[in-house]
């Protein structure tokens, strides 16, 4: 249940009190692993994202330019 709701996107603060942790500190200790996992793809699907809007960008700035 917990894998899923972290692959989900579930903040690790919303899986605490779903799970009944006192402390934060248990789930995301006990989760380490599948969160790390999840926050790369979070870093790649950021780059991704600013790449696309600077690529997105270029040939219109080009445009302003030559006009």
């Amino acid at each position: 249940y917990a894998t899923r709701c972290i692959e989900a996107g579930v903040p690790a603060e919303v899986l605490q009190k779903l799970l009944g942790h006192k402390n934060i500190s248990i789930t995301i200790n006990t989760y380490t692993t599948i969160f790390n996992k999840f926050k790369v793809n979070a870093l790649d699907n950021y780059i991704n994202y600013i790449n696309n809007i600077y690529i997105n960008l270029i040939p219109r700035v080009n445009r302003l330019i030559h006009k």
